[in-house]
């Protein structure tokens, strides 16, 4: 408790600059938090996956039950009525706003950052507001992100923060933004797809509120729908006759409700408890899904509120995105560019919540007189100050009630207006001094979907069929929308097999084959499309790219040349020629495709690498104080792009903070370095290669970071640079080959030529050998790959994960149990803590019809000084029992495992436990 006291007088300190313009500053905040083990050190192949696709990040699922204070770089943007912290380091999370006119905090202020086993790649804790994009709970949900701040001509002052995912390569960004006099917090949005390739995505904006029994969920809104649209029911109460709005109904576990039948803009909740609440307000037309999250009383008969503080607190979340649920995806195009708006505001002391805008909320409630009749109360937060406002009370047309006021954040409205007949319905009016309508709501009235057109009840699982063209055409598009490319490829397969002059299918197929570094087969499925709908841009483009990955240049500028002049791919296809053009040191040529692509006019809503690719190339063309400016002036647009501040650096302005922040996240290097490679800048790529990067804070990195001097891919990619300038690359490419391999997870096709290089300067090299092979496996190219892993092997015995990799492909792909045995058996002389190897080896005994005594004694030979992961108990458990050793087994579950109630779901580890979140 002493903890959760300092933060919110930390929260809550006094300023100078109270009753000033708002301000934002860095500092710190203390908060103790769950201690991590080392991230599982196996590649997480999407292979073997089944719904989250995490490669080349890893797993983060080694969370411990201790826990220890840290001093975590905070952001804090504060005004007059609001002062809001946020946590770059740990997923750009908004930690809390404290509403300073009553002291309560909007957002879940958990004191203690208590993790378990959500997230999309497993660590994950609840607090604050979760900026979710591409994939919910996303792998960066508690790593740590751009970010940026300043302060406007305006007198407001933002905090923008942003991430580029390794899985993708797409961007988002959030500026959050307060404004003097206003109680109203704005998160700009952008999503951006800035890769080459169309990839899935949605967007949920996650905000944890803390509840109590008599907090309300205001939701406005006749129906709610399930996960998957399994079912629609009534809202507020539901077919049970339960009132899901108020929390302390939630006793039959998690409450997970979308939206359904209401265009309505706002939801909310507001909290009897401490007076207050928290409106989140959004155009429908940008963002029109909303959910509701709880997890009930006991959640599938485990203490969750223990699992996930150390107060027992209770939250719900507020959830917003753009999709119908969280099963829905689309797809972004690459270049493509997404802007919304969505916006926060507290309330306090008007009882409820009926309806907002960004103007003020208002609550109107009724209470029964003894003479039938009502007592009416309207209260009303307004979020600015408003003089000589007008509001009325009306009865249909007629006020029964009118004032005009001066109306103040500072100061909540109310006015209660009795003996009103009770069978008529009334509305608040507010207008400004020129009589323009700010908020105007009728009692009950909403913009819903009449209640005779929604079905209630279970609703019909669609499923395509498979036996037609159209069902596998829209059965390989919904495993693409839902990450499961390689699922995906099997079905287009199929088709093709079935239907093999089906344009359709030979365009699905060809597309994905370029995301998956199948370039020849690629280039010749996209030839079949292209010979006979020769008007397809979109063909042409990815053909393009198939044919430059090919070491086809000719070709690819013919396909890119194709792909600009279709005006859906305008800006990607221009982008990829201009950048063909450059690496062949046609700079003037390059250029002149982007300003027709996208002219500076327009440049701040257009690409934003179109952006940088012409700032670097003005550069480089000696155009320097052109290129300057136009850098300076973007990064106002785009604070948080660290090419756009490189580009600055190189031209002579210095930024002491960037080395730091690059040498946190090798991908941050090879991302720029990937882009100087293709505009020809290799000069550029060696310098950021060859820099010496000063060492940043654990905290400041993801927790199996490799310092840049000791990472292997870098190394390799600066000898290959150096090659492409004319000079050798060998040294580079020796000492890549002696630094340790462990958490190198190659993605890039970029990497493909940079290995094959170093391979034919050494043919012996076992790294070289060894990422390609997992490069090639990312993408389930299963042959070659475990061709180079057994080259890999035949040079180097001592490379970690390489048995535990090739033992599980031979085990589940190829079926050989023997032989992923023998891989394993190698595997225990050089990495004899990693669990994989145990796990696979068990699984291969149990297909050989190995004896159980046989399998515990080999499980049991995992070291005692390791933590011994879920899954690998589970193993020993069942290898026990099995084996007729219950006692023993029953014993390791009590030391490992919470205790359940009869009938809950499986055992969850005593560290990590937490039911599974539906989302």
């Amino acid at each position: 408790m002493r903890l959760a006291a300092t933060i919110l007088i930390l929260l809550l300190l006094p300023s100078p600059w109270l009753h000033a313009q708002t301000r934002v500053w860095q500092g710190e905040l203390p908060l103790a938090t769950s201690d991590e083990g080392p991230p599982n050190e196996n590649p997480p192949f999407d292979i073997f996956a089944t719904d989250r696709f995490v490669y080349p990040y890893s797993m983060r699922e080694d969370v411990r039950s201790s826990e220890t204070v840290h001093n975590w770089r905070a952001v804090f943007l504060e005004n007059e009525y609001i002062k809001c912290t946020v946590l770059p380091d740990l997923g750009g999370h908004i930690y809390t706003c404290i509403d300073k006119l009553n002291g309560q905090p909007m957002f879940y202020a958990n004191p203690t950052l208590k993790k378990a086993l959500i997230g999309y790649r497993g660590a994950w804790s609840a607090f604050g507001v979760e900026f979710n994009f591409p994939v919910s709970h996303n792998w960066v949900s508690l790593s740590p992100v751009d970010y940026a701040f300043s302060s406007a001509a305006d007198g407001s002052a933002s905090v923008t923060v942003g991430n580029r995912d390794r899985v993708y390569g797409m961007e988002w960004t959030v500026q959050l933004i307060l404004r003097p006099g206003s109680t109203v917090l704005e998160e700009r949005v952008t999503l951006t797809n800035r890769s080459d390739l169309r990839h899935r995505f949605y967007w949920w904006n996650n905000a944890g509120v803390q509840v109590w029994d008599d907090s309300k969920i205001w939701y406005p809104t006749p129906f709610t729908a399930a996960h998957g649209f399994a079912d629609v029911d009534t809202w507020p109460v539901n077919a049970k006759g339960v009132d899901l709005s108020l929390v302390a109904n939630h006793k039959d576990g998690p409450v997970s409700r979308f939206v359904y039948g209401s265009r309505e803009p706002f939801m909310g909740i507001y909290h009897p408890h401490t007076d207050a609440g928290v409106v989140h307000y959004a155009n429908y037309s940008d963002l029109p899904a909303k959910k509701i999250w709880s997890w009930g009383e006991d959640a599938a008969g485990l203490a969750w509120r223990k699992a996930l503080s150390d107060n027992d607190s209770a939250y719900a979340e507020v959830q917003a995105g753009l999709f119908r649920n969280q099963e829905t995806y689309g797809f972004l195009e690459p270049q493509q560019v997404i802007r919304f708006s969505e916006y926060w505001m507290p309330v306090r002391h008007i009882g409820g919540i009926s309806s907002g805008n960004l103007n003020g909320v208002v609550y109107l409630s009724r209470k029964a007189d003894a003479n039938g009749k009502i007592a009416l109360t309207a209260a009303f937060n307004t979020n600015r100050k408003v003089q000589h406002a007008r509001i009325a009370i009306l009865d249909g047309g007629k006020a029964v009630f009118e004032e005009v006021a001066s109306l103040d954040p500072a100061k909540t409205w109310s006015h209660t207006l009795n003996d009103l007949p009770s069978d008529r319905s009334y509305t608040f009016l507010l207008e400004d001094d020129n009589k323009a309508v700010l908020l105007k709501h009728t009692e009950g009235v909403y913009d819903w979907t009449p209640r005779d057109e929604v079905k209630t009840g279970p609703q019909v699982a669609h499923k395509p069929d498979l036996d037609t063209a159209a069902g596998l055409l829209e059965q390989g598009t919904n495993e693409e929308l839902q990450g499961n490319l390689l699922a995906a490829r099997k079905t287009y397969q199929r088709g093709l097999a079935a239907y093999p002059v089906s344009l359709e299918f030979l365009k699905a197929e060809g597309r994905l084959d370029v995301n998956l570094f199948r370039f020849e087969e690629a280039s010749n499925f996209l030839k079949q499309v292209e010979d006979r709908a020769t008007w397809d841009g979109e063909t042409r483009y990815y053909r393009g790219i198939a044919e430059r990955a090919l070491g086809h240049p000719r070709e690819a500028r013919t396909e890119f040349e194709a792909a600009y002049r279709d005006p859906s791919y305008r800006v990607a296809g221009g982008l990829m020629l201009a950048e063909l053009l450059a690496q062949q040191h046609d700079v003037h040529g390059a250029l002149e495709v982007l300003a027709k692509a996208c002219p500076e006019a327009s440049i701040a809503s257009s690409s934003q690498r179109c952006s940088e690719d012409i700032v670097a190339l003005k550069r480089s063309a000696g155009q320097t104080d052109e290129a300057r400016s136009l850098a300076g002036t973007l990064l106002e647009t785009y604070p948080t792009d660290a090419f756009l501040q490189h580009e600055l650096v190189r031209l002579g302005s210095p930024n002491p903070g960037l080395d730091r922040y690059l040498g946190s996240d090798v991908d941050r290097i090879l991302a720029l370095v990937v882009q100087y490679d293709r505009l020809g800048l290799y000069a550029d790529s060696l310098a950021l290669l060859s820099r010496h990067y000063p060492a940043a804070s654990a905290d400041e990195t993801e927790p199996d970071a490799v310092p840049p001097s000791q990472n292997p891919l870098l190394a390799y990619y600066r000898g290959y640079c150096r090659e492409q300038l004319g000079e050798s690359g060998r040294a580079d490419y020796q000492a890549a080959s002696k630094m340790s391999l462990r958490y190198s997870f190659p993605s890039r096709a970029e990497t493909i030529p940079v290995l094959r290089a170093a391979l034919a300067s050494n043919a012996a090299d076992a790294s070289a050998h060894f990422l390609l092979g997992s490069l090639w496996f990312s993408k389930g190219i299963i042959e070659p790959a475990e061709d180079e892993w057994r080259r890999a092997a035949a040079l180097r015995a001592d490379i970690p994960t390489l048995d535990a990799s090739l033992g599980r492909a031979l085990l589940q792909i190829n079926q050989q149990p023997a032989e992923a045995a023998a891989v394993f058996r190698h595997g225990f002389q050089v990495d004899a803590s990693n669990p994989a190897l145990y796990i696979g080896m068990d699984k291969a005994m149990q297909q050989m019809g190995k004896p159980a005594t046989q399998r515990v004694a080999m499980l049991e030979r995992f070291p005692k000084h390791v933590d011994m992961p879920a899954e690998l108990v589970r193993a020993l458990v069942d290898a026990l029992r099995e084996n007729g050793q219950s006692d023993q087994a029953d014993a390791l579950l009590a030391e490992h495992f919470l205790p359940r109630k009869e009938g809950a779901p499986p055992l969850e580890p005593k560290a990590n436990a937490k039911p599974k979140k539906a989302d």
